[in-house]
């Protein structure tokens, strides 16, 4: 008898359970797998690594405005600022997998994901004019390169310019020669650890977090970074001169999880593309103002700042030659014909 009542009891417990899954879904073929609870069909969550107000945050910010409005409310994005989701490795590993449908991501994390992207590393390849840099960007030669990210389960939308990136040490660095038995603070990339190899420094693959600290007890000596990101991280209360140099960028890849891009109608990606554009104008603009508050802070604490001059700048071309054939030599003839692309363009 007893066992005849819990099987009954189970029978109907597994009734209710079934029924309520069933309640639960509508049936609908239009319904999407990630509808929010506030009846949007569709829930963006937007994760990246800078502070709320950041260049960055204030682009994801306008893409969320410009989303939500072209697709009326239909989609939702919601932004994850200061490494919620996790570091910037962390993040992209999120994208990839889906747990995370959009991302911000600096190019050098990409690198662990599709080398290839770590050409945009290659030192003094980039023009250092920056009306030039973002036409650049916008070319069929640079979306060839981040067409790559899909072998991996990722969508690159594009990028956007989030400064160029200057040396700070506690001396100016105007010639490779300066920077012979340095040790820098390297994001981890191959291009970036074989350009300070290059001329003579020792790259060091520490966590961004750990840097000032780093700086300030001597394990490291210097690093490279925009301004405004130097800034906001106070390292140049432990550095003497900054360098300016244009060597390089400290761009984002704006990235989307492959799989659910391509569920999303052509409305939603349209929405996603003007996104895009208009979060793009707002970081370039937000990024520069940064720059130039920044710098007359620094000045203004003391810190020395010293440009380098276009005689010196051929010499460092030369130099870094180099590392463009490294890259050539790690990723033959595909990396070559992508190099050589964005050359021509160039």
């Amino acid at each position: 008898m007893k066992t005849i009542k819990r099987m009954a009891m189970f029978l109907l417990l597994v009734s209710f359970v079934m029924g309520g899954c069933s309640n639960s879904s509508s049936g609908d073929p239009e319904s999407d797998v990630n509808a929010s609870s506030d009846g949007a069909k569709v829930t963006i969550k937007f994760a990246h690594s800078s502070a709320p107000g950041s260049a960055r945050d204030l682009g994801a910010k306008k893409f969320k405005e410009v989303v939500e409005a072209e697709t009326d409310g239909k989609v939702k994005v919601e932004i994850y600022p200061a490494s919620q989701l996790g570091n910037p490795t962390e993040i992209v590993q999120g994208v990839q997998s889906g747990s995370i449908e959009m991302a911000i991501s600096p190019t050098a994390f990409m690198g662990g994901f599709e080398p290839l992207i770590t050409l945009l590393d290659i030192p003094f390849l980039l023009p250092d004019d920056k009306d030039k840099l973002l036409e650049l960007q916008g070319s069929d030669a640079m979306r060839q390169l981040l067409d790559k990210t899909e072998n991996v389960g990722i969508k690159t939308l594009g990028i956007w310019h989030t400064g160029y990136k200057q040396f700070t040490g506690p001396k100016a660095l105007t010639s490779p020669d300066e920077f012979k038995g340095l040790k820098f603070r390297a994001m981890p990339s191959p291009v970036i650890f074989e350009q300070f190899k290059t001329v003579g420094a020792s790259p060091a693959d520490l966590p961004f977090a750990e840097t000032y600290n780093a700086l300030q007890n001597g394990t490291i000596d210097a690093q490279e970074n925009p301004l405004d990101t130097t800034y906001d991280m106070k390292m140049h209360e432990v550095q003497e001169v900054a360098t300016i140099t244009n060597h390089g960028v400290l761009d984002q890849l704006i990235i989307v999880n492959k799989g659910f891009y391509d569920s999303l109608d052509q409305e939603i990606k349209a929405a996603m593309e003007k996104a895009f554009e208009e979060g793009q104008r707002v970081t370039v603009d937000k990024t520069y103002k940064n720059i130039e508050d920044v710098r007359k802070k620094m000045e203004g604490s003391g810190m020395e700042f010293v440009e380098i001059t276009p005689e010196q700048r051929v010499v460092f071309v030369e130099k870094m030659q180099a590392v463009r054939d490294f890259y050539i030599t790690k990723f033959g003839d595909e990396g070559e014909k992508l190099l050589k692309a964005i050359e021509d363009e160039l």
